[in-house]
């Protein structure tokens, strides 16, 4: 530990960062308003990654911390830094995943005096508050100990979801002694053992169980798929979810919730167990349709409040999904359904299902794409038509695995997340894929990632504007404005940026230059070049 008075406060909260929680990388754009966070970070020996503009540290700290199911770290300056980064700390927040944002604020003398200080926000805290667990304004290096042990309270035993602390310029640069960590009581609640014994009087009861799985049961696989066997139940996953259960599982139902009728499916089932989903539109996509079930539901979530939201359950269990996963399979260790092969069948007729309502020249793509994969791929996705398909039709074997923007449905995170992805496990193949109008959302990325000699593939699907958009304006009978844009050389941007470039107009020439870009290494550009109404 260092030596009493001999850190500027920046220093000491990277300092305690690294030394107490681990953190050994950051995101972020240093500024002449956050320099003593960059002195803590160069002097922990703390590896930082700078991106392009604000949004990119978010996003690529958002990816690190699914891959790595660690807080991803984002060091920011006062102003536009920090609202730069609201549109990424907004898409964590909905998807409940932790992120700590350090930025500088304005001097402690200029606060809230409204006279025109650079990079002034009236109240910084009070903006980063919709989308954080708290944000705080930091006056008193005394607080910052305390300050952090609620923040990793947040991240490891509660729903997490990102922080802010926004800490003064002339509170950076006083001189300290080095900060000690404030114990924590929190824990992670595993369950009230009487809405166990419910549930497994209810699961145990069942002729036909589901389980509706969701990014609350990341962590929680081996216990999730235990239960399953033991009520030879299919699981459906929510888009957070995919990879808890692994596609080749023969009782994962796959990420098909999206479908009408697979929701009818799972609405006629006469107990489902659903864990760690707020069962939201942008998990049904059904113009705002709450699921209906017919049967007895039994919920999980370490949210009380979610617990009950859009679905009312019969059996409410606010827990940890791991833990009361871990306790409910122990109760149902006296169930005997050896033999039974109807829930395997019954997976693969949900999957069938979702996968019918596909076009087929969409689902060759997705084929293509597949025959590159890997268990140990990682693939990040933007919003765009490619990927609305991957959801429900790429595979995907192992949990944090799988990046998407579900919750807040923001375009443009593809590139960046991959990046986060990336740092987060450099011997991972990691693939992203985005459309040729969401990629030009973070663009500038794609120097981050030449920078860094990251080996990253990004396919670009380009179907020469926001086709998406053309289709919803064409399906209300609304004059198309504003769709059709173009990025005019896309191969030579990439080539601008140090990436290798590739085009394809054929399922089986993706394969072959996917492949090769993985072989070549470094950051590799295929595009797609979509024919008209593809």
């Amino acid at each position: 530990m260092p030596a009493p008075g001999q850190l500027r406060v920046g220093e000491a909260i990277i300092d305690l960062l690294a030394r107490e929680y681990g953190v050994d990388v950051v995101f972020g754009i240093p500024g002449v308003h956050n320099i003593e966070l960059y002195r803590g970070l160069h002097r922990a020996g703390v590896r930082t990654v700078s991106p392009r503009h604000e949004q990119g540290a978010g996003f690529m700290a958002d990816g690190w911390s699914v891959v790595t199911g660690r807080p991803g770290v984002c060091t920011l300056i006062t102003g536009p830094g920090l609202t730069n980064a609201l549109t990424p700390m907004a898409q964590a927040f909905h998807d409940s995943r932790p992120m700590l944002v350090l930025a500088s604020t304005t001097d402690t003398g200029a606060l809230g005096r409204s006279f025109g200080p650079l990079h002034d926000l009236d109240d910084q805290a009070l903006v980063a508050r919709s989308v954080t667990a708290f944000s705080e304004t930091v006056l008193d290096p005394a607080d910052i100990p305390a300050l952090l042990t609620r923040a990793w309270d947040v991240f490891t035993s509660s729903r997490p979801r990102p922080v802010h602390l926004a800490f003064p310029t002339d509170v950076l640069e006083r001189r300290t002694d080095p900060f000690t960590a404030r114990p924590s009581n929190a824990s992670r609640p595993s369950g009230d053992p009487a809405e166990i014994a419910r549930a497994t009087d209810a699961l145990a009861a069942a002729a036909s169980p589901l389980i509706i799985a969701g990014g609350g049961a990341i962590d929680a696989g081996s216990a999730l798929v235990a239960i399953a066997e033991t009520l030879d139940a299919p699981v459906v996953l929510t888009g957070n979810a995919k990879g808890v259960v692994a596609s080749s599982h023969p009782l994962c139902a796959g990420n098909t919730l999206g479908s009408v009728t697979v929701q009818r499916i799972v609405e006629a089932a006469d107990v489902v167990l659903v864990v760690g989903t707020e069962l939201s539109d942008a998990d049904l996509y059904n113009g705002g349709r709450a699921l209906e079930f017919a049967g007895t539901v039994v919920r999980i979530d370490i949210d009380a409040a979610q617990n009950s939201r859009r679905v009312e359950p019969q059996v409410s269990i606010v827990a940890d999904a791991r833990l009361a996963l871990e306790r409910l399979h122990r109760a149902l260790g006296h169930i005997d359904r050896t033999g039974t092969t109807d829930g395997a069948s019954r997976a693969r007729a949900i999957l069938d299902t979702a996968l019918g309502e596909f076009r087929p020249d969409r689902r060759a793509w997705i084929d293509a794409i597949a025959a590159t994969l890997t268990p140990d791929s990682i693939v990040a996705l933007d919003s765009t038509q490619l990927a609305y398909s991957a959801h429900v039709a790429l595979p995907c074997e192992r949990p944090r695995s799988w990046l998407a923007p579900y919750g807040l449905g923001t375009l443009g995170c593809a590139l960046p997340m991959a990046i986060g992805a990336k740092v987060a496990a450099p011997d991972r193949p990691v693939i992203a894929l985005a459309g040729d109008g969401g990629w030009l959302f973070t663009v500038a990325e794609m120097a981050t990632a030449a920078d860094d000699h990251l080996d990253l593939v990004l396919v670009v699907w380009d179907n020469r504007g926001y086709a998406q958009i053309r289709q919803s304006f064409d399906d209300v009978d609304a004059p198309r404005m504003g769709v059709d844009v173009s990025s005019a050389d896309p191969d030579l941007i990439a080539r601008g940026f140090g990436w290798s470039t590739e085009v394809v107009d054929q399922p089986a020439a993706l394969t072959t230059a996917i492949r090769r870009a993985q072989a070549d290494g470094g950051p590799q550009f295929i595009r797609i070049r979509v024919p008209a109404g593809g």
